[in-house]
C-alpha cells in the first residue's frame, strides 16, 4: 500500500495488491491503454495531457466502463484489459486502474471532451508539474502504475 497527498492535498491510498481491490468497489476508472508498444494519452480541452479514465455509469461495472472511456476518449477498440489496481482519493472516490491493449483507433468520437489523442515517443515518467499535462497526474499514482504497467504483457510491443 502506497499513501501520500495528491496535488490537491487530499490523502490519497494505492494498492496493486489483487486481495485488496478486489474486495472495494470503485465508481471511477483510470486506464493505460498501449496501442503498438506505445501508450495512448488524451488531451483535455481545458485539463491537457492525461490517460483516459472517468465515471462508472449506472448500471455499468467498472471494466465496462473503462473499455467504453478509452474508447469515448481516444477512439480505440480495445483487445485486451485486466485491472492491475486501485487508490482512493480522500478516503472517498475509489477508480480501478486497468491496463489495456488496443487493437485498432482512429479518429475521436464527435462530441468528445478530448481535443486529441497523444502518442509520445518515449513513456513520460516526470510530469509532475509540467503544465502541458493535466494536474491530475501530478500525484504519485501516475509514476507508480506506469511502472506496474511497463511490466505487463499489454505494454509490450
Amino acid at each position: 500500500m502506497h499513501a501520500f497527498l495528491d496535488d490537491f492535498g487530499l490523502p490519497v491510498e494505492l494498492t496493486f495488491e489483487h486481495e485488496e481491490y478486489s474486495n472495494h468497489e470503485a465508481r471511477h476508472v483510470l486506464i493505460f491503454p498501449f496501442w503498438q508498444g506505445k501508450l495512448l494519452f488524451t488531451r483535455h480541452r481545458t485539463r491537457g495531457i492525461e490517460l483516459p479514465g472517468g465515471k462508472v455509469e449506472p448500471g455499468e461495472n467498472s471494466l465496462a466502463a473503462a473499455v467504453r472511456e478509452v474508447y469515448e476518449e481516444t477512439g480505440a477498440v480495445l483487445d485486451g484489459i485486466e485491472r492491475i489496481g486501485q487508490y482512493t482519493i480522500d478516503h472517498s472516490m475509489r477508480k480501478d486502474i486497468y491496463i489495456a491493449r488496443v487493437l485498432e483507433y482512429a479518429s475521436l468520437p464527435s462530441g468528445s471532451d478530448v481535443a486529441e489523442t497523444v502518442i509520445f515517443s518515449h513513456f513520460p515518467t516526470d510530469v509532475k508539474g509540467d503544465p502541458q499535462f493535466s494536474r491530475l497526474l501530478y500525484d504519485d499514482v501516475y509514476p507508480l502504475a506506469l511502472a506496474r504497467a511497463l511490466t505487463h504483457r499489454f505494454a509490450q510491443f
